[in-house]
């Protein structure tokens, strides 16, 4: 902003909810459940069962009330480390690991396929897609692999691939889509032929890409290490990204993302919890403001009842029932913050009196300001520093976070 002689506050609106003592979210750990390993790395739902992928083995729970877990000391699944899960209808589960390669399990036998036995050329497996015509497609350290269920394909920087380190997968109606690390978006027609999105090429906003989905209108959207969550509004561009800097996103460092109903999208982070984002309007659950048991996310999944899975990396497994936050939701939005532009020694006014503390923090979380009030307004300290803040508060039960951006000239 030129000539800009005041501080301004730009109040960016980034809601969050919780409704008072109820049990929005359900957890289950090594503590409370046959979860065998707090660190969950992938999820899959199919038939009433969600399969969850951990470090130290794979569980199948069942209708919610039944467990079972496979790991190399009771079945033939012989690599622990679970990095990918993909149910193949419901009479075949394949299985990606770290260092085991591709399993396939039919209910009863495991087949493993690996560098050694097959035509996959490597024994991570970071991804796994099913095609409409029934291909398996793998996501390596070493490239695309593609399984016929006969014979193998891949894709290496041998064919062109700027880097062989893939790590996500995205099935569309009649085009495949591959993230990686450092080489940017690829783009499969019909034929398996593929074009290379990167900045250079296309503008893409970064060359990585760590979790690739398409919404109920076609739309691509993906996460990125570097522009936060990224959008395809054509074919291969233009792209458009959202991030804690260009819009109300309230954290960076996101890492995998999942489609709700009527255009939600669901963010997981790495330090900020989960983060549900709706056209311009966020919220964000965390282990300040709600029942979850960690803010790092690694993985999401949506059930046949409409709840969201959410798999940790040191808090296990989280169940959200998102008809209590979407209530929630509704009651937050009718609380406003005004105006949105405020110079120095100006007031920002509420909709509703807050008679609870009202803390500053810094992006990190770190409290620099409390005030307790029984107003509906505000005169923000002159002590802050340019940069992003936050006013954190309560009212009847729901917690409220704003987004403050402080500019000077």
């Amino acid at each position: 902003m030129t000539n800009c002689i005041n501080c301004i506050f730009l109040l960016l609106f980034s809601t969050i909810a919780h409704i008072g003592q109820s049990q929005i979210i359900s957890s289950f750990s090594i503590s409370n459940s046959p979860l065998p390993f707090n660190t969950v790395r992938c999820l899959e739902y199919e038939a009433n069962t969600l399969w969850i992928g951990t470090d130290q083995g794979l569980a199948k729970f069942e209708n919610e009330n039944e467990w079972t877990v496979f790991n190399s000391l009771n079945s033939d699944l012989w690599n622990d480390d679970i990095r990918a899960i993909k149910a193949d209808g419901d009479s075949l589960l394949w299985v990606g690991t770290i260092q085991g390669g591709l399993f396939c399990f039919d209910g009863s036998n495991w087949t493993n396929y690996n560098p050694e036995n097959s035509g996959l050329g490597d024994f991570l497996v970071r991804a796994i897609e099913i095609d409409l015509e029934g291909n398996i497609w793998v996501a390596t350290t070493e490239g695309v692999y593609m399984y016929d269920r006969s014979v193998w394909s891949s894709w290496t920087s041998n064919d062109g691939l700027l880097s062989n380190n893939i790590t996500a997968l995205c099935i569309g109606e009649s085009r495949k889509f591959a993230g990686s690390i450092n080489g940017g978006v690829l783009y499969f027609d019909p034929s398996n032929n593929f074009v290379n999105h990167t900045i250079i090429s296309s503008g893409i906003p970064d060359n990585s890409a760590l979790n690739i989905e398409i919404d109920t209108e076609g739309m691509l959207w993906f996460i990125s290490p570097a522009a936060g969550l990224v959008a395809d509004q054509g074919d291969g561009g233009p792209w458009i990204s959202f991030n804690a800097i260009n819009s109300g996103m309230p954290a960076n460092s996101l890492l995998c993302l999942k489609h709700g109903d009527e255009g939600t999208i669901y963010i997981g982070s790495e330090t900020g919890g989960l983060i549900t984002k709706n056209e311009a309007s966020y919220q964000q659950l965390t282990t300040g403001n709600s029942n979850l048991t960690d803010n790092h996310i690694l993985c999401l999944e949506n059930d046949s009842q409409g709840n969201l899975w959410a798999g940790t990396f040191n808090g296990g497994l989280c169940k959200i029932d998102f008809s209590l936050v979407h209530a929630s939701s509704i009651y937050a939005n009718e609380f406003h913050v005004y105006p949105t532009l405020v110079k120095e020694d100006k007031l920002i006014h509420f909709s509703k009196k807050i008679t609870t503390e009202i803390t500053i923090t810094n992006p990190m979380g770190y409290v620099l300001h409390t005030m307790v009030k029984d107003r509906d307004y505000l005169k923000l300290p002159k002590a802050l520093n340019t940069g992003w803040f936050y006013l954190q508060f309560k009212i009847d039960g729901l917690y409220y976070r704003k987004k403050i951006l402080i500019l000077k000239s």
